[in-house]
């Protein structure tokens, strides 16, 4: 039998002990716990280092492979002629004024005929090689923007392009596929190591494309671009004091130098860049490189090592330039800038624990008559859980009975509390994942328009869509997927029965079996199949997915589709000034096994013809009166902004059904894909 105590007697004693236990746990926690907090500053700090480099170096690459890719489509339509230098000049020369990374522009052809342009501070050059006519010479050009006539000169250079590692890296391309054809494949895009320009000597790296004529010759075109500008950026980055970022290439080279007084001017630079660690004398990227490598496998987020007598902390991320070109980001803190703040906080930790442990054993004697031990302790637990600390704690014992009671409801409510904001955070955690499933850039496509919209009605919703840009091969009929100018994309629209995390799962079930069936070759029938037996197989009874399934070829300008319980469609005929209602030609996927595919016959999209694709959400859209939206009023918007763009008909559609339904919540996942022959 529990023996029943005086308050008075013993609460003073209790509360002393339970004071002096919880302020030397929070120094505990203080002081073991600073090594994992500052894995986590180095880490946060380190990842927006990793990330803002990231974006640097794809500002830095991606403009060159446009522009690259563009002279590539002049070359393959004979606008690029060796034999016509000043019409190779008018056209190339203003890209490289645009971007002036781009130190110069070479085009070579298969018996080892080029034409250079080279853009230097002062002036412009050509040099132009012909191997089999002018005997181990070259004809270089020079003039500056404000000379009249260029200086026409000749030098001895015994020079073939063909050995250059620009030409030579294409031609390695085609050698490791084994190709039966010879010719070059102008599909193909090659980054060389870094390396040490022919002419200028500074440090760059060449993009290089082939290309063929139209007329049987093949060609090789390479953008020189200069690498000086990673480094102004690296050693421009301030992370804390003396944080560094170093850019290195997958075979130990700099070409992104440390924040360091001995590269302060761009000839310090230029000097330092393309050389090793080992060889500037750099010991932080050195020992840091030792680190890395003798880690254990597997193992990954920031580490710690030390380096001239301090300790750092570190991470490197591989940057995937292209296959067979990667680069290395390595960032790296010292731990003493990390520790200040946390020495600082160490302190002040401790000035308050003490204080408040003073404090509390003064207060303790004075509300010995009047309080127990078990209420303040409630109390406490009280103020932890209104700050969001739902983290448990272990349990209050009393012999007071209410006290029990309310310390039991207590630790209901902390668990109630604890599982709602895990829940909204696992929410908010799937919402994002499923909008990463749409597509971040819809394929552009000649002569046709595309626009799609999702708006789930919870955190994660039951609808998804997806349009995939591809092109095939015409002879061996490989899937390329595209998002510039394919000729054909396939689209999905898929509604699973109701809304949620448990929907949201079946439909991104439905997208990632598409998006590996298009990767595969698969016809729009065989998709249809596979998708239907998959969720059969998957759902429970009562569950069904309603999909549109659509193959648009933007050379024939037709569509083929498949739908699955998903209706209606609409298809606008710009020539009647209609809109025809279409039902959908089988059962939703998932409900029977064996489901007959029929896949409606082609669409022939004319000029201005619209065909539009809408889960039941915007149709079932209500407004304050319970007034559904319906198909009428979808009609009228398609109808009344026919002539608009897709997007603009998406925009009005979406204005329209927000004015008509007000401030009522969606209770259902709205989803919508409209298709334009653009009427140019």
């Amino acid at each position: 039998m529990t023996r029943i105590v005086s308050i008075r007697r013993n609460l003073l004693g209790d509360l002393s002990i339970v004071i002096i236990l919880l302020s030397g746990a929070i120094m505990a926690v203080t002081f073991l716990g600073a090594r994992e907090v500052v894995r986590t500053l180095s880490g946060s700090l380190i990842s927006q280092t990793i990330n803002q480099t990231e974006v640097k170096l794809h500002q830095f690459f991606e403009p060159v492979i446009r522009e690259l890719q563009v002279a590539r489509v002049w070359g393959r339509n004979g606008v690029l002629k060796l034999n016509d230098p000043d019409a190779l000049n008018t056209l190339l020369i203003p890209v490289m004024e645009q971007h002036p990374l781009i130190s110069s522009l070479l085009i070579a052809d298969s018996s080892g005929n080029e034409h250079m342009i080279l853009h230097l501070p002062d002036r412009w050059v050509n040099r132009q090689t012909r191997r089999q006519q002018w005997n181990g010479k070259s004809r270089w050009w020079e003039w500056t923007n404000n000379a009249s006539e260029p200086a026409v000169t000749w030098k001895a250079l015994d020079y073939d392009p063909r050995t250059r590692p620009w030409y030579q890296g294409v031609l390695a391309k085609r050698s490791a596929r084994q190709e039966p054809n010879p010719s070059l494949r102008d599909t193909d895009l090659h980054w060389t190591s870094p390396y040490t320009f022919f002419t200028t000597k500074d440090p760059g790296i060449t993009a290089s494309v082939p290309f063929n004529d139209g007329n049987g010759q093949e060609y090789v075109i390479g953008f020189d671009i200069l690498l000086k500008d990673i480094s102004t950026f690296t050693t421009s980055l301030k992370i804390g004091n003396n944080g560094k970022v170093v850019v290195l290439t997958n075979d130990n080279r700099i070409i992104g130098l440390p924040r360091d007084i001995r590269y302060d001017t761009e000839a310090k630079r230029k000097a330092a860049l393309l050389r090793t660690p080992e060889e500037l004398g750099v010991d932080l990227a050195t020992d840091s490189a030792h680190a890395f490598a003798s880690r254990p496998e597997g193992e990954s987020g920031p580490l710690r090592f030390s380096s001239g007598g301090q300790a750092w902390w570190g991470e490197a991320k591989i940057f995937q330039l292209l296959a067979g070109s990667p680069l290395i980001i390595v960032v790296l803190i010292p731990e003493v800038e990390l520790l200040g703040d946390i020495a600082q906080l160490r302190i002040w930790i401790l000035a308050i624990t003490l204080v408040v442990l003073a404090w509390a054993l003064w207060r303790a004697r004075v509300l010995a008559r009047r309080f127990s031990s078990p209420i303040e302790a409630l109390v406490i637990q009280s103020d932890r859980i209104s700050r969001g600390d739902l983290d448990p704690t272990p349990p209050i014992e009393s012999t007071i009975s209410e006290v029990r009671r309310l310390a039991d409801a207590q630790e209901k409510m902390r668990i109630g509390l604890q599982s709602l904001m895990k829940l909204e955070s696992d929410l908010q955690l799937a919402r994002q994942i499923q909008q990463r499933t749409f597509p971040k850039q819809l394929p552009v496509m000649k002569g046709l328009e595309l626009d799609a919209w999702s708006e789930p009605a919870e955190e994660t919703g039951g609808d998804t869509y997806d349009i995939i840009g591809y092109s095939v091969e015409r002879s061996g009929g490989i899937v390329q997927l595209s998002p510039t100018q394919p000729s054909m994309a396939m689209l999905l629209l898929a509604d699973a029965t109701g809304h949620g995390v448990g929907p949201a799962l079946s439909v991104t079930q439905v997208r990632a079996m598409l998006r590996m069936a298009v990767r595969g070759g698969s016809s729009l029938t065989t998709i249809a199949c596979h998708l239907n037996d998959q969720l059969y197989s998957d759902l429970h009874a009562g569950r069904f997915v309603t999909a549109w399934l659509g193959e648009l070829d933007a050379e024939q300008n037709t569509l083929r589709w498949f739908s699955a319980g998903q209706a209606p469609l609409l298809y606008f005929k710009a020539s009647d000034q209609a809109c025809t209602v279409i039902d959908a030609n089988a059962p939703p996927f998932g409900v029977i096994e064996q489901m007959e595919i029929s896949v409606a016959d082609p669409v022939i999209l004319e000029p201005g013809d619209i065909f539009a694709v809408f889960s039941d959400g915007v149709f079932d859209a209500k407004n304050a009166q319970n007034v559904a939206f319906g198909v009428t009023r979808v009609i009228d918007a398609i109808t009344t902004h026919h002539r608009h763009s897709a997007h603009a008909i998406m925009t009005a559609l979406r204005e329209s059904v927000n004015v008509f339904c007000g401030t009522e919540s969606a209770g259902d996942d709205r989803t919508a894909i409209i298709i334009k022959h653009s009427n140019s």
